[in-house]
This record gives structure tokens, sequence and C-alpha cells, in this order.
């Protein structure tokens, strides 16, 4: 074991590359937190745990800490000796400089908002009304709120009952500027803006705030277009890449909690700004919001309590729907915009998932049908003859390039296709870069094309006498080499270890069976099926025959898989546009039956039988 050296109790300077920003660090604090102080990114999956495999970093200049157990065990000796650590393992003992490798600091590039539009009939709960107000005089100087809702319901009778409060103090300046005329924003009887007349710009805003990426779509709510969209990486990852690993985060004290709720606000706020500013508008023009998230990000959102979310039975503290006003939490809207929440299943079944069950028309869907939203935690709902089953899997950050020795997100040189021909390894990275790690979509080749040329086993173990397989003697592991260290972009092999493999099943492993937990449910099997849904980002890039080749999907002919991108900003912008669909939404939510898998003996069992490959030759063909 190393003898760790003491941190320095005078302040060191930690200068990170590239970039040269110069940091203080504080005494005892790791080079992880240090960067997150600064606003540096450095990927932590599980939060700096020490448990995945991100944060690597290399201290190329001034006194190094001397590696903890961990690291001492995670990193070779040639790699120790050049000062690699993970930055959550390691500490400032003086001034240094660290390198952020290109896998550690990627910024995912695929979170743009990818979905195929869909249109109904605009029937949203906010409209706007032109309106004359008469000016006040001495002979009747009634107040300026009373005057405008007589104007109102003159005309359109119910429409101002009442002015909500920032709305009452904007009041008068407007009319006044526009000699009365005025565009008014009402919902539900409740005037909640004013505009001025004319051509003023009426937006919604529809959220899907997921695990790792948020979409937000800017809505016209008069004609029901989506005007323009943007993705964005979750900035809670900084608190790790999964669920459970953010709600213990929260958990752990109120300020941790708002910190978490102020992160996510704070990135919508900027995402709307600039949407807006590409109209040539401002946020104060959006009268309308609709959020889906899993229950955690829901829960987050609106700063709602997690304590008993993360611990059985994780009930959640609210699971209908919700409309607060946007301001109450932070978003940055009309004065006096709501934000709508779409109601949740299940403690780990959240609205997100019933976005998508909107998007699908679950309601109308008659055919026997799977959907799946996959993630690090994958939900998962079997529709059958109007019936709904729902269920949540714990799938983890593996699909994702999480706990993958040299796993990332999808970012350029990621590795996201991989083929094996004649012994021959052809691999295409994002952008076309030189290799620097693998993202979820190749981590699904991988597996599938190590079966099939015979470098794995049916249960998933390595052959120690393939050729590109070998023995790693530091980790005493077998490791595939997918890329040698001349063809790499970080000047290091690039390989897939036996772990990397056990890890995939365990992901593979838990959806598979979640799937037949549904079938067994409802009375049917797999063949049954008429269709297998993959909804979410990640869904949008996997190669289907690969998932099946690797047992995570029923082996079905591939015709009957659909990938949808990210149905549920789609579902959320239809509740946004469409008084209808929200309460299509609630009907979906209550009338879902949910199987909890937790302690679940039934369920155990079919993980267990999942986690080996299922029995085919070849890749699945299209109608075979």
């Amino acid at each position: 074991m190393n003898t760790r050296v003491q941190p320095a109790t005078t302040q060191s300077i930690v200068t990170f590359e590239p970039g040269g920003q110069q940091i203080p660090a504080l005494p005892g604090e790791t080079l992880l937190d240090c960067a997150r102080r600064a606003g540096i990114r450095v990927a932590s999956v599980c939060g700096g745990r020490g448990l995945c495999k991100t944060c690597v970093v290399r201290i190329t200049c001034g006194p190094v800490d001397a590696a903890s157990e961990a690291d001492a065990n995670y990193f070779s000796s040639e790699e120790l000796a050049e000062n690699w650590r993970r930055a959550c393992q390691a500490v400032a003992v003086g001034d240094c400089t660290v390198e952020i490798p290109a896998r550690a600091q990627a910024i995912a590039s695929r979170t743009q908002v990818e979905s195929e539009d869909i249109w109904v009939r605009p029937d949203p709960v906010v409209r706007s009304y032109r309106v004359k107000v008469t000016s006040p005089t001495l002979a009747n100087p009634s107040a300026d709120d009373e005057r405008l809702k007589q104007a109102l319901n003159e005309k359109w009778p119910g429409v101002g009952h009442r002015l909500d409060l920032y709305v009452q103090q904007l009041l008068p300046a407007a009319l006044r500027k526009w000699q009365g005329e005025v565009d008014v924003v009402s919902r539900f009887g409740e005037v909640i803006g004013i505009l001025p007349p004319g051509k003023a710009p009426l937006f919604g805003l529809a959220v899907d705030i997921g695990t790792t990426n948020i979409g937000v779509l800017l809505v016209d709510l008069r004609t029901g277009r989506t005007l323009t969209s943007r993705g964005i990486e979750n900035p809670q990852s900084i608190h790790g890449g999964d669920v459970i690993t953010r709600l213990g985060h929260a958990r752990a004290s109120a300020a941790n909690l708002r910190e978490m709720q102020e992160l996510v606000v704070g990135a919508i706020n900027d995402v709307a700004r600039s949407l807006c500013a590409e109209q040539g508008a401002t946020t104060e023009h959006i009268a309308d919001v609709v959020i889906a998230g899993n229950t955690a990000m829901h829960h987050f959102f609106l700063n709602l309590p997690v304590t008993y979310l993360a611990v059985a039975p994780f009930a959640p503290a609210v699971s209908g729907a919700v409309d607060v006003r946007a301001r109450l939490v932070g978003l940055e809207t009309m004065a006096g915009a709501y934000v709508h929440a779409l109601p949740n299943i299940a403690g780990y079944v959240g609205g997100d998932h019933t976005a998508v069950l909107l998007a699908i028309s679950s309601r109308e869907e008659r055919k026997t049908v799977v959907v799946l939203d996959v993630g690090t935690n994958t939900e998962i709902s079997l529709l059958h003859h109007g019936a709904l089953w729902s269920l949540s899997c714990p799938s983890g950050p593996a699909l994702e390039g999480g706990h993958i020795r040299h796993g990332m997100r999808s970012a350029p040189g990621a590795i996201e296709t991989v083929r094996i021909e004649d012994g021959e390894v052809l691999l295409k990275t994002i952008d076309d870069q030189p290799p620097v790690g693998i993202c979820g979509s190749g981590v699904l080749d991988i597996c599938a094309q190590l079966h099939l040329c015979g470098a794995t086993s049916a249960t998933g173990r390595m052959d120690a006498n393939h050729p590109r397989v070998r023995y790693a003697e530091r980790r005493k592991e077998l490791e595939f080499v997918l890329a040698a260290a001349g063809e790499s972009g970080t000047g290091k092999d690039i390989t897939f270890t036996q772990g990397d493999v056990r890890s995939v099943q365990l992901a593979t492993g838990a959806i598979r069976a979640g799937v037949e937990m549904l079938l067994e449910e409802s009375g049917l099997k797999a063949e049954h099926l008429d269709q297998v849904i993959i909804a979410g980002a990640f869904g949008s890039y996997i190669d289907v025959a690969s998932a099946v080749t690797i047992g995570m999907l029923p082996v079905l002919p591939l015709d009957r898989f659909a990938q949808i991108g990210n149905a549920a900003s789609i579902g959320a912008k239809l509740a946004l546009i469409s008084h209808a669909q929200r309460a299509e939404a609630v009907s979906a939510a209550r009338g879902s039956h949910y199987l909890e898998l937790s302690g679940s003996a039934r369920f155990n069992t079919a993980f267990m039988h999942s986690m080996s490959y299922p029995k085919q030759s070849s890749k699945p063909q299209e109608g075979s």
C-alpha cells in the first residue's frame, strides 16, 4: 500500500490544462472538487466516490499525491509512474499542473433534440386577447384592473376574473404606454401577462429533463409549431451520472437539494433566453411551460424532498400533475406564467415516460407493443388491447459509457460503431476523430461483435486464446484490444475488458428481465409482440441488431423494432399545446399497472437467465 503525501497546509495553485485556468486549491480538497468549484469540466459518472473510471487526469508538473489504494489497484505501474490519477482520488500537495485528457473533459455532442415532430390542433391552456381599455376620468376614476376586467368580460365572458399580482404591478405603466390597447394573456380566467398590441409572440416551452441531457422546445402557442429546439447536458451530472448517486447527494442536506434545483433551473433559463433571442424576443413572451422528467428529476426541479424516494418502498412526495407559478421555481417567463409538470406513474417511472406514452398515442393503441426509454434508468411499458403495465429497471450508466474502463460520453473521438470482419477490427468514431474512448452505442456493438467473432462465449467469458485478447497482469483480467496505442488519439491502447463485458451484461440483463416481467404479468410471450418501440436519445443511436444479439432486446424480426428518438420532448410539447393531451397524460399515469421490481424473486430469476446471450449464430436480419 502506498503512503499518501499529506496535503499542503498552505494554499496550492492548480493549473488545469487545456485552458490554463489557475485555481487556488483548498487544503485537503480533491482535484475533482477543485475543478468543479471553478466550473471546469471533469467527467465523473459516480459523483466523485471513486467507483467509476471517468475522471482520469495526469499531473504533468509539480508534486504528486501518492496513489490511493483504489488508484494503485486501478492503474498500471507505468501509468502511476507517469502520474496518472483519478481526480476524485488525488489532492494538491503543492502548486501543480493537471492535464485533463479529451475523454474526461468531453462535452457530449449528441444532446440535440432529435425526434419527428407531431402536430395537433392547438388548444393551449393560455390564450391572448386584444382589448381596448378606457382611460380613467375624474368622473370615473375606477382602478386599472377593474377597467381591464370589465373590457375583457364584455367581449369574452369569464376570461378576466382575476389578475396575477405581478400583472397588477405592470398594468398601470402598460396601459398608459400603449394608450389602453393591449394583448391580454389569460389562463382559466386569470390574467397572467400583458403584451403590446400587434404581433407580439406567444411562446410555450416544452422541457424534457433527462438524467443525462435536457431537451428544450420553443413552441408558438398560436400555431402549435416548434420554432426551435436545443439539447444540453444536465449540469447535475457533476454530482453523479445516475439517479441513485444524485439522490444520495441531495438527501445529505437541504442545501444540496436546493443546489440540484438551481442547477437544472439555471440551465433551462440559459437555453430559454438563447432560444427566445433567436426569435427576436425575450423570456417575457413565454406564457406556459411543460416539464417532463423521471421522478427524481421532477422532484429536484420542484425542490420536493427526495428522502423517501431513495429508500424502499420508494414513495414519491408527489405523483399527480403539478401546476405551479414559474417564478416560484425560478424560471424566467411571463409575469404570471405557470409550469405544468406531467404526472409520474411511480417512484422510478416518471413524467418523462408519461410523455413518451403521449407521443405514441398509447390510449389509442390496440396492438401489443413494448416501449422502452433506455438510459441509466430504463422505463418500460407494455400495451396490450388497451391495458397498460409499466416498470423501471436499474440499467446503470454502462450503456452510456460509465463504469467502462475506456468509456466516455458521445463526443468527438468516441468509438460509436464496431465491426469485426475476418479478424480485422473496423472502428467508426464520432466526427471521424482518432479514437479516445467508447460511447454507449459502441459498447453494445463491441459486446455483440466479440460474441459473433468467438472472442466471448454465450455467458460473456472472454477466450484467452483469441488473437486480440490478452491478459492484463496488473488488473488480473482479460481484455480485447480495440485500437493499439499508435492508432488511438490518446497514445495508449484502447481496450474492452472482461469487467466491461460484465458491466454491460448487468445493464442489458436488467432491461431484458424487465421486458420478460411485463410479458409474464400480461400472460404473453415475446413472439406475441407486434412492435418494440425504443425511445430516448441513446435509443436513437444503438444498433438494434447488436442489442438483439446480446439479449438486451427480444429475438424478433428487425422490422418489428422502431427507434423514435426523443419522444419525451414531443409528449411534453403535446401537453403544452393541447389541454386535452394533459388530461390524456393524467389518464395514462393513473391507468398504468405498476410493477415494483425491488426485492422481487421473479425479477431476480429472470435477471439471471437474461445475463447470457441468446442462442443464435449470426446477427438477426430484417423479417428473420
